[in-house]
């Protein structure tokens, strides 16, 4: 999972970010133009994992700040965060 993490910590400079309330609408560019027809809603957890991705970001550094953050079992944050990052991948990878 860390190679993903790495590899989505580079990505997000191919998106703009934009904050509504407690979601964060992930815009991608193309051609340095922002691409409204695909934007990915993250809710207060995805937004907080999105904030949280560093080149050199690890799944377990993930795991813990996610832990500080929110109330949630520690099998339910491992579970929910191999989730989230597969498919935020396959999401920004596809842009």
């Amino acid at each position: 999972m860390d190679t993903r993490i790495s590899a989505l910590s580079q990505r997000k400079n191919d998106f703009v970010c934009k904050r509504t309330n407690e979601e964060l609408l992930l815009i991608p560019l193309k051609d340095n133009v922002a691409d409204f027809n695909q934007y990915l809603v993250l809710n207060e957890v995805g937004a907080f994992i999105w904030d949280q991705l560093h080149p050199e970001s690890t799944a377990e550094e993930l795991k813990t700040a996610i832990s500080a953050a929110f109330d949630a079992p520690d099998s339910q944050i491992d579970s929910d965060l191999a989730q989230f990052i597969n498919e935020l991948d396959r999401y920004t990878s596809i842009q």
